[in-house]
């Protein structure tokens, strides 16, 4: 003869129906908590866990931590990928620009005297050269995460909150980073107010990644919140 369930039936003879128990008598207890108590029920096992922190880098300079984690480039990589950029678009880059000064002084030229014309034409000249570099940078990086050098060096620009991971990037952080390191273009027409610029940002934005760690970063990273990395 077959027993009720021990929940089914009065108990202690007090005429009312027993609860059933919340889990199995013979079975492990709820990840989740009794039927109706109080408070939020504990998160379950399964929970993914935070992606991981950045850390300290190593004593080669590589550092990352997490899978997909890549290297910073070196300093050489760098700067060879920036002279590859220098050749292959600094000539067209510097063409338009001069396009652009000469339709703004040619009119201009009714009204003006041919010095206020030249000068105003430089400063055009400039201008344009400044923001065609900095669009170019901010383009490539934002729809490629590299530049022409960049790519043929095997670089890419990633966040330096990923740890050296992909991820995405702000685009006014990368229009911020493009225009620091290409500032001195502004100036492109004079000179001297050019050589003068390039120093001021040749050790915080060239050589600062030569003993910046863990990152190696030049000010115009620091600014941007990225790091470039080494994809092969």
């Amino acid at each position: 003869m077959s027993l009720p369930p021990p929940w089914e039936g009065d108990a202690a003879g007090s005429g009312q129906a027993r609860q059933p128990p919340p889990y199995r008598p013979d079975g492990p207890p709820s990840p989740y908590g009794e039927p109706g108590a109080a408070g939020p029920p504990p998160s379950p096992p399964y929970r993914p866990s935070a992606a991981p922190s950045p850390g300290p880098s190593d004593p080669s300079g590589a550092s990352g931590s997490g899978p997909g984690a890549r290297r910073p480039a070196r300093w050489w990589e760098r700067a060879a990928a920036r002279a590859i950029d220098g050749l292959a678009v600094g000539v067209p880059v510097t063409l338009v620009a001069l396009l652009i000064s000469l339709v703004w002084a040619g009119a201009q030229w009714l009204g003006e005297s041919s010095d206020a014309v030249g000068r105003n034409a430089s400063i055009v000249y400039g201008i344009a050269f400044f923001a065609l570099f900095v669009a170019y940078e901010t383009v490539c990086v934002q729809r490629w995460r590299r530049t022409l050098g960049k790519h043929l060096l095997k670089l890419e620009v990633a966040p330096v909150s990923a740890a050296g991971c992909p991820g995405p990037i702000p685009v006014a952080a990368m229009a911020a980073r493009a225009a620091l390191f290409n500032l001195a273009g502004l100036a492109s027409a004079s000179p001297g107010w050019a050589v003068l610029l390039w120093m001021l940002l040749l050790v915080p934005c060239v050589l600062l990644p030569l003993w910046d760690r863990p990152y190696r970063q030049g000010l115009h990273d620091k600014l941007g919140g990225t790091v470039v990395v080494h994809t092969g």
